[in-house]
């Protein structure tokens, strides 16, 4: 113990030691020089000013300022720094930092997760009565805050099924959907379709045919369902915070001919009055479905694409663009059934050229922005760097600028079949699926965006698809004992190494970006994990 008037002192430091490899002789030995240098101190050299030994150095060391060389001291030891870091970590992993792609963040899993998160009874609240092996539920994403809409379907839609009795047993599922919150698993409203149905009877199935969010991008404030009930069809606006019916269109009766498409404030519906007439169509603005602001005539092909701003609609005279809110009509720039297969990007309309081969883009005016070479072929993909074509007969993947549609690079001899981009990713890698053998395995190739090379390879087995990613674990989707794709496959971002393999019950989704498995009772769990360490630094 120290005296109250002693004052602590550290210890002295002992001298530095500088490593310094000797000079051997043949058999090992140090030489005689340095094993007297090591047992003798020199003399200050006869007639030296200063009594002191010479500095040590070459000639051109001594002849620096004493600050030159603290600055060239400096120097090395950056150097050395750097080389020992690379050294030590030559496979350091690189993710990105973008914002997540298409909006919704993904959650990481690094470890297996487990079923310990909130619960949530779907079957009870969505199809009471049903079995719940014979269920799917669909969901579509409200804003970016993690909110869903789920609704119950017949496994059959899917194409498959666990009971031969599924079809009948499910005939009357479909009528309800749920507004469910991924961050807590709760249900904050449940809406019947039956209820937009007067004199509905008890007999008459009801259905939710379709639904999407309206409004803001990110926060919608309206929520559109196309419903059906015995022989008529309806469109209904719900408020996301309540469920409540807002507003409605009237009910018009039903064809097996009936078209339907929505985008931000657009609502086109359109049906065919007799086999082989002319289409029929009506516009509507999504805030007010019960005013059809313009109606009239088709083609036979029923040739229409919703804007978000504009419905398009191909006439026997040519195209017109139709304002939803006001009814007017201008034509637009070029012949809407001329583009195949048309792909919307922001402003962009992107089809292939035709026989010719390649690619046209033109504006939302229908003016032309940029056409591609004509021996650009294959199947296009909307990814968040580029637009990807995919030549399956070549064997090339081809990245195309949006803005210009200039080629930015193009490989052979990747053998995929498919290249898209996934739904929460954090930077602009593309995802190239490529069969491996004959059982159907898959060699998943991350290509770098920016030039196509690979950065990693994953093994994913046969019928597997890429479901999502978050910023370091990427997922797949492969098929389960549940007959359809209940197993999920993680991988590393950076590596491609498999992190795990979670075996689902029924049904595995991402909903909010959150990972839920829905046992064989209708029960969704939440699968959760150890929160992901910061593993490294963003690429971007």
């Amino acid at each position: 113990m120290t005296a109250p008037d002693d004052r602590w002192l550290p210890s002295r430091p002992s001298a530095a030691v500088v490593w310094e490899k000797p000079t051997t002789t043949p058999d090992g030995r140090a030489t005689a020089a340095e094993e007297a240098a090591a047992g003798q101190q020199h003399p200050p050299t006869p007639g030296s000013p200063s009594r002191r030994p010479p500095e040590p150095g070459p000639r051109w060391w001594r002849g620096l300022a004493p600050a030159r060389r603290l600055g060239l001291g400096y120097l090395a030891l950056v150097v050395a720094a750097v080389a020992v870091t690379a050294a030590l970590v030559p496979g350091q992993p690189v993710y990105g930092g973008l914002s997540p792609w298409q909006g919704t963040s993904t959650v990481d899993l690094r470890e297996a997760p487990t079923a310990s998160g909130w619960t949530a009874d779907l079957a009870g609240a969505l199809a009471p009565g049903a079995p719940a092996l014979c269920l799917r539920f669909p969901s579509v994403p409200v804003g970016d805050d993690g909110l869903v809409l789920v609704r119950a379907a017949p496994a059959w839609t899917y194409g498959f099924a666990n009971d031969s009795g599924c079809g009948s047993d499910t005939s009357r599922v479909g009528s309800r959907v749920a507004l469910l919150d991924t961050r807590d698993g709760r249900i904050a409203w449940v809406h019947d379709a039956r209820d937009d149905f007067d004199d509905l009877g008890d007999l008459e199935g009801a259905e939710v045919l379709s639904a999407s969010a309206i409004g803001p991008e990110g926060a919608p404030d309206r929520l559109l369902l196309r419903t059906s009930g015995g022989t008529l069809s309806k469109l209904v606006s719900l408020d996301p915070a309540t469920g409540r019916v807002v507003d409605g269109s009237a009910p018009w009766r039903t064809t097996d001919s009936d078209q339907f498409q929505s985008e931000g404030q657009v609502v086109l519906t359109g049906r065919q009055p007799s086999a082989g007439g002319a289409y029929r169509y009506e516009v509507r603005d999504a805030s007010d479905l019960g005013h059809v602001t313009w109606r009239g005539a088709g083609t036979t092909t029923g040739v229409v694409l919703a804007l978000p701003d504009r419905a398009l609609v191909s006439t026997s005279e040519g195209t017109v663009a139709v304002d939803p809110t006001t009814g007017r009509q201008r034509d637009w720039g070029t012949r809407l059934d001329a583009l195949v297969g048309p792909l919307v990007h922001d402003d962009l309309i992107v089809s292939t050229s035709g026989r010719s081969g390649g690619f046209t883009a033109v504006d939302l005016d229908g003016r032309t922005r940029w056409t591609t070479s004509s021996e650009l072929q294959g199947a296009p993909s909307a990814a968040r760097s580029c637009l990807v074509v995919t030549d399956v007969a070549e064997d090339r993947v081809s990245c195309v600028d949006w803005d210009t549609g200039e080629t930015r690079w193009s490989h052979e001899r990747r053998g995929a079949v498919s290249v898209d981009g996934l739904a929460g990713q954090t930077d602009d890698d593309l995802f190239a699926a490529a069969p491996t053998g004959g059982d159907g395995a898959l060699a998943l190739r991350v290509l770098d965006g920016a030039d196509g090379a690979t950065t990693s390879v994953v093994e994913l087995p046969g019928g597997a698809v890429p479901a999502a990613t978050g910023r370091t674990v990427g997922y797949a989707f492969a098929y389960g004992s549940s007959g359809g794709r209940s197993t999920v496959v993680a991988f590393d971002r950076s590596s491609g190494e498999r992190l795990w393999v979670y075996q689902g019950r029924l049904q595995v989704s991402f909903w909010g970006g959150v990972l839920v498995d829905v046992d064989v009772d209708g029960v969704a769990h939440e699968l959760t994990g150890p929160a992901a360490r910061d593993v490294v630094s963003p690429r971007w």
